[in-house]
């Protein structure tokens, strides 16, 4: 059966695959922004979930959120 999505179980596409690796650098590029403003906890933690989500479909997405974690937790924290 084949549904919007494709055949369930079936490997995912080179589309879909450029499609969540472009999701992850957005998740990135967003994830360095907030710790940046000083929301370092926030963006940690939204880092670590977004590994957790990514590491089996899109491993290097995932890879490319834990190098931002490890970024985040040896910047020095901003004080508002």
């Amino acid at each position: 059966m084949t549904d919007a999505i494709g055949d369930r179980g079936a490997p995912p596409s080179a589309a879909a695959d450029e499609k969540l690796d472009r999701l992850g650098r957005l998740l990135d590029r967003s994830v360095r922004a907030l710790g940046e403003a000083g929301e370092t906890d926030a963006a940690c933690r939204l880092a670590a979930e977004g590994w957790w989500l990514l590491k089996e479909t899109a491993p290097g997405a995932a890879r490319r959120l834990n190098a931002t974690l490890h970024y985040l937790t040896v910047q020095p924290r901003k004080t508002h």
